[in-house]
């Protein structure tokens, strides 16, 4: 992308001058993809493609996942609730109690030892195309019945589980017919390889059927009087479960949005507070590669001895990379992009029973280059694509994920700037007096410590003569060098 001098930020009254106090404070806050307006920001679309041992370990994963989930709802916990967030996507065998660790066990072997079951990775490996979200979320389901009733029968085998154990007893014993299913899904692959999105639009109907169902069982109160812990592992814990592999590829990362045209009208109404907010306009330094970067104060590091470690914090250039608008999000190859996992963790997704290397995750296992390289390329592909319809933002943004700091924590992820890379401040077309003066205030205190006279201000407005906003200098307010070194910290004309 060309090199730009400067970028700008557009900011909020209340977030400049109110409890973030971020302009006498030069700090930048990023955002969670929750916190951001785009509600498909940080979307991931993955997809599914697999060898037996990783399909196998996949199973053996969900069936881990639900029975931790039982286990809480057992225990009645208090306030617990299952969300894709709480989901134990982390936990491996190896780290349960021994007795555990045998009931853990006797599930999958109850699993692969049930004959519909046990064919399952196979079909799963055979399937003509990339398994997607609706054809995965097609197939869970209907096993999902079936699992739920091995689990718990596994759990409490001397007595009767739960009153709703009954419903899934009678769904769980109804023929999965997965042979026939998968053999379709491969026939309309092969008669139609000109319409790659046939199976996502014909599973999507299935799946559709299926929320369908969950909401009917919602709104009559049946899958309610159990509470709502019981609700979701009776209905929708096929989808949580497959929002929570997300998490397992690249986590959570943050974001600081900037532009590179301050003068767009809905820009100023949407992010400049209705035009009573200001646009910052930061100058920017260029890193090897040539990009665009601002530096910001982040952690680098721990130091000093262990019995008083220090973090260590820096100065440093943050690429501002530019945003690409498509129709699509870049796809993500789920079993080959879980570069979260620990050693320990991806051992159990990759690893056979005989200590075979799936040769689906040979590569993430063993850490190679091109694994990482194509891992990084997609994840930067991800954080920097955005739907066409958002394509007049001209949006440039700075991406943070920190193996240091925890960045879930506000604080943690609120950088400060260098004063001398804030060249100037546009002030909305409705921006009061009073906060244009507190602002000038504000920049007249932080220029007489250091002595600075060329900041600028800049007044946006309505242009007759182009039909959109501009913005004008304002010439008359600057601030002067006085006899001492300092800098005056009165604007020395303001007509």
């Amino acid at each position: 992308m060309p090199y730009m001098e400067y970028i700008y930020r557009f900011r909020s009254i209340d977030a400049l001058l109110g409890k973030r106090a971020e302009l006498e404070k030069q700090e930048i806050f990023f955002a969670s993809t929750k916190q951001l307006n785009d509600p498909v920001e940080g979307y991931k679309d993955l997809f599914w493609r697999g060898d037996v041992i990783a399909w196998r370990n996949f199973l053996r994963h969900y069936a881990l996942c639900l029975m931790q989930t039982i286990l809480r709802a057992l225990e009645n916990i208090d306030g617990y609730i299952v969300t894709p967030e709480n989901l134990p996507i982390r936990i491996i065998p190896q780290e349960f109690h021994p007795e555990i660790r045998k009931i853990f066990d006797a599930i999958c072997a109850k699993m692969f030892g049930d004959p519909e079951l046990s064919e399952l990775p196979g079909l799963l490996e055979g399937r003509v195309s990339p398994i997607r979200r609706n054809e995965l979320l097609s197939v869970l389901y209907p096993v999902h019945f079936r699992l739920f009733t091995l689990v718990c029968t596994t759990l409490q085998p001397d007595s009767p589980f739960h009153p709703i154990d009954a419903f899934f007893r009678e769904r769980g014993a109804q023929p999965l017919r997965l042979k026939e299913s998968f053999a379709a899904l491969n026939d309309w692959d092969t008669k139609h390889p000109d319409n790659p999105d046939i199976v996502e639009a014909m599973t999507a109907k299935s799946r559709s059927a299926i929320e369908q169902t969950t909401f009917i069982r919602d709104y009559t109160g049946i899958s309610q009087q159990h509470g709502p812990v019981w609700r979701v592992i009776g209905s929708t814990f096929p989808d949580v479960y497959l929002l929570s592999l997300e998490n397992l590829s690249y986590g959570d990362w943050y974001t600081a949005c900037f532009v590179a045209d301050p003068t767009q009208a809905s820009m100023w109404g949407y992010y400049g507070d209705g035009h009573c907010g200001a646009c910052l306009k930061f100058k920017t330094t260029a890193v090897p590669s040539g990009e665009p970067a601002l530096r910001l104060n982040r952690q680098m590091g721990i130091g000093g001895p262990p019995y008083a470690p220090e973090r260590i914090f820096q100065y440093s250039p943050q690429p501002l990379q530019e945003v690409h608008y498509a129709n699509r999000y870049p796809e993500v190859d789920f079993f080959r992009s879980l570069g979260t996992l620990i050693p320990a963790q991806a051992a159990f997704w990759f690893r056979g029973e005989d200590g075979t290397i799936s040769s689906t995750g040979r590569d993430l296992v063993m850490q190679t280059e091109e694994w990482r390289k194509q891992y990084w390329d997609t994840f930067h592909a991800g954080v920097t694509t955005k739907l066409t319809d958002w394509e007049h933002e001209q949006e440039y943004r700075i991406t943070l994920q920190s193996w240091v700091a925890d960045l879930s924590i506000p604080s943690e992820r609120t950088l400060r700037y260098r004063f001398e890379d804030l060249q100037g401040i546009i002030f909305g077309m409705n921006m009061s007096v009073a906060d244009k003066a507190t602002i000038v205030r504000i920049i007249a205190s932080k220029c007489a410590e250091i002595g600075r006279t060329d900041f600028q201000f800049y007044q946006a407005y309505y242009s007759r003569l182009t039909g959109k906003v501009e913005t004008a200098l304002w010439d008359l307010v600057r601030f002067q060098q006085v006899q001492s070194g300092d800098a005056s910290s009165t604007p020395s004309d303001a007509s």
